[in-house]
């Protein structure tokens, strides 16, 4: 179910590269989409990446407060973090091309994030 989602997901938006579902209790990806090819050390960075910018654990390392969905972006691309509504610790970790449409991808990334965490 999970990688049936990540992959609907990559699907739906040409740019995207890479998903992965994380648990940021413990820093770590669970599940990754079936076309990543990331090495396991990449995959931790993005976790790490996704804990500072969002906050895990109730400690924020940006901002004021843990935040539901967060970007970094640069020419070469994207990253796209977004945290479930209901699960805190349940995320997002998404790497796209620069050109995808950040807009309507964080809205399905939402949406997406959301079923997995429920188990719809």
């Amino acid at each position: 179910m999970v990688v049936d989602e990540l992959d609907a997901l990559r699907d739906r938006f040409e740019g995207c590269r890479t998903i992965a579902f994380a648990d940021l209790s413990t820093q770590m990806i669970l599940v990754t989409d079936s076309g990543s090819t990331l090495p396991r050390e990449t995959l931790d960075d993005l976790c790490a990446q996704a804990a500072m910018m969002l906050g895990a654990n109730g400690k924020v390392f940006l901002g004021s407060h843990e935040s539901s969905a967060a970007a970094l972006a640069n020419n070469s691309g994207l990253r796209v973090f977004v945290r479930a509504g209901q699960e805190p610790n349940d995320v997002l970790c998404c790497i796209c091309e620069p050109t995808v449409d950040a807009g309507a991808f964080l809205a399905d990334a939402r949406a997406s994030i959301n079923r997995i965490s429920s188990g719809d």
